[in-house]
């Protein structure tokens, strides 16, 4: 694992005119080029529903108001329905998916994720590359990355902060992920880290802390195409 100047690269990220980039602009430091294939800045208010992009999940509200798309927790009758069958899937945390992404990409965004005093069970804010197989976790005392299930690998306790808004890079391919965060730069190197799967679609998970929120402002999806490693 090494660290890389956030100089290497350009990240194209700005609150005030994200529309503006397209994806040749962007420069991809793992692949040769990037094709920009979905972006959203949550210009439509009203409750956000279920599309080709995103998948809300466990009965969860999401609506975007002011341009900010925001997902707070299933309403406390689901809750107990899920509790009393002893299904931890209860909406007690907001969770939603963008669904499909190629198998090797690039992800840039501007997100927060929101904390309560209610910790619940504290499994921490999460957002997964891959259903549960490459797993960045947040807490405000440090955070990890889990791959596969089988390897943690700790992340710098102000890498990521919680409670405010992040503007955020994520390129990935097999055996490599660079996050930014906030001109902050992380490579990681491993043979776990993959895309590959044959049981369903590629997908990126935004899941809350429980009793928290999540929120988006804008984000931009592109295909990694070639590999300058």
């Amino acid at each position: 694992m090494k660290y890389v100047s956030a100089a290497l690269f350009v990240i194209l990220l700005s609150s005030q005119a994200h529309t503006d980039a397209v994806g040749e602009d962007y420069v991809s430091q793992l692949f040769d080029r990037v094709k920009l294939i979905y972006e959203d800045g949550f210009d439509i208010a009203g409750k956000h529903k279920n599309t080709d992009q995103w998948v809300i999940r466990q009965n969860t509200s999401w609506t975007v108001k002011d341009g900010i798309l925001t997902g707070g927790l299933a309403d406390v009758a689901y809750q107990k329905m899920m509790q009393a069958k002893q299904d931890g899937h209860d909406g007690t945390r907001t969770v939603i998916f963008l669904k499909p992404v190629p198998k090797a990409f690039v992800i840039q965004m501007r997100v927060r994720y929101n904390e309560t005093d209610k910790r619940g069970r504290d499994r921490g804010s999460l957002l997964d590359l891959g259903h549960h197989v490459n797993s960045f976790i947040f807490r405000a005392n440090g955070g990890l990355l889990t791959l596969q299930k089988k390897k943690r690998i700790k992340l710098p306790k102000s890498f990521f902060p919680l409670n405010q808004w992040n503007e955020v890079t994520l390129e990935i391919k097999e055996g490599a992920i660079l996050i930014t965060v906030n001109e902050k730069t992380r490579l990681i190197e491993d043979p776990l880290i993959s895309l590959k799967t044959e049981q369903e679609s590629q997908q990126i998970d935004f899941k809350g802390q429980d009793f928290g929120s999540v929120q988006l402002d804008w984000v931009k999806l592109y295909e990694g195409l070639g590999s300058k490693k």
